[in-house]
């Protein structure tokens, strides 16, 4: 039975390094990030006679950051637009990644754990051994008169 659940941990364990790889490739491939996510909010001017007051928002794109604990929100101009969102994209991958990895780091170790206890078989007690005396076999101490 142990040869089945041996293999069985042996092709977890290649799995979830196979995993690990692609998490790593993924990371490997990353190129420039922002931190952050790129996000579209719709606001009211408080104008009166403005589209907004009726319900036509005004609408903006931002980079929404936390800084200290604090959410904050940076515009983003139209031409930096495309460039912004792929990099904010590219580190929420690369942070997704990361916790995979980091997942896949702790299974891994699960299942050598695993593995280790199944192939480990105790060594054989037997009775205590007679330690052999020091000198000679006929009792004398070896000691010369």
């Amino acid at each position: 039975m142990s040869r089945r659940v041996a293999s069985r941990l042996r092709q977890l364990l290649l799995q979830t390094e196979q995993a690990r790889e692609r998490y790593r490739d993924a990371v490997l491939a990353t190129g420039t990030l922002i931190a952050g996510s790129f996000v579209t909010l719709g606001r009211k001017c408080g104008k009166p006679n403005c589209r907004c007051a009726t319900g036509d928002k005004h609408y903006g794109k931002f980079l929404s950051r936390s800084e200290g604990g604090k959410t904050r929100l940076v515009y983003v101009r139209a031409g930096d637009e495309v460039e912004v969102a792929a990099k904010a994209a590219s580190y929420r991958r690369a942070r997704e990644a990361r916790a995979e990895l980091m997942k896949l780091a702790a299974r891994t170790a699960e299942i050598i754990d695993e593995l280790l206890d199944v192939l480990t078989e105790p060594y054989p007690t037997s009775e205590p051994r007679r330690t052999k005396r020091r000198g000679r076999e006929d009792g004398a101490s070896g000691a010369t008169e």
